[in-house]
């Protein structure tokens, strides 16, 4: 198998996963892990900063990846996760309102 095939290969793979919820789930946790929106270093701490380095570059490089194979996955699995943290917040809201009344 040549490179352009693997590319391929490992692209329509990618969309498979993303065509789940459960597969775009997994892969926003695996970003979120990856911590790709904070900086890495840690003052004072080398090995701790090459660690997070670590982890951002695996990060950046599976967002990428999902970005070449699904542009608009991420904007996708952001929503998805978004909509999920505020309906988790009206439910505590909610809670509180019945410990209040």
């Amino acid at each position: 198998m040549n490179e352009k095939q693997l590319k391929k290969r490992n692209a329509c793979d990618l969309q498979a996963v993303l065509k789940t919820v459960q597969g775009r789930r997994l892969l926003w946790r695996i970003l979120q892990a990856a911590q790709i929106g904070q900086h890495g270093f840690v003052p004072g701490d080398p090995y701790a900063t090459a660690f997070h380095c670590g982890q951002q570059s695996i990060g950046l490089f599976l967002l990428a990846q999902i970005t070449d194979a699904a542009p608009a996955a991420y904007l996708q699995m952001r929503g998805e996760y978004l909509s999920q943290v505020q309906s988790e917040q009206n439910e505590i809201n909610r809670q509180q309102e019945e410990l209040n009344a």
